[in-house]
């Protein structure tokens, strides 16, 4: 299981290259790319020509994987509970 760390979007620069953005998700380049795969958000070129994301995709794929770890975490609790 992914441990995502909390971001405060407020925060977040406009760009981040790939490198960035494993540190910044606490993931390593082929998670990442898995993920970003799955969830069909790919990288796009800087106007220096470096490979990264853009704010928008950081948060959306951000909390694509947040949330995927709380479901899974409470969807089991629900399957244990015979009164859901």
């Amino acid at each position: 299981m992914l441990d995502i760390p909390y971001i405060n979007y407020k925060e977040l620069d406009e760009f981040y290259t790939i490198n960035e953005t494993c540190q910044l998700l606490h993931l390593d380049k082929s998670t990442l790319r898995k993920k970003c795969e799955q969830y069909g958000i790919q990288p796009r070129r800087n106007e220096i020509g470096d490979y990264g994301f853009v704010k928008y995709d950081v948060r959306k794929l951000h909390n694509l994987l947040y949330y995927e770890n709380r479901e899974r975490t409470s969807h089991t609790a629900k399957e244990d509970d015979p009164w859901t």
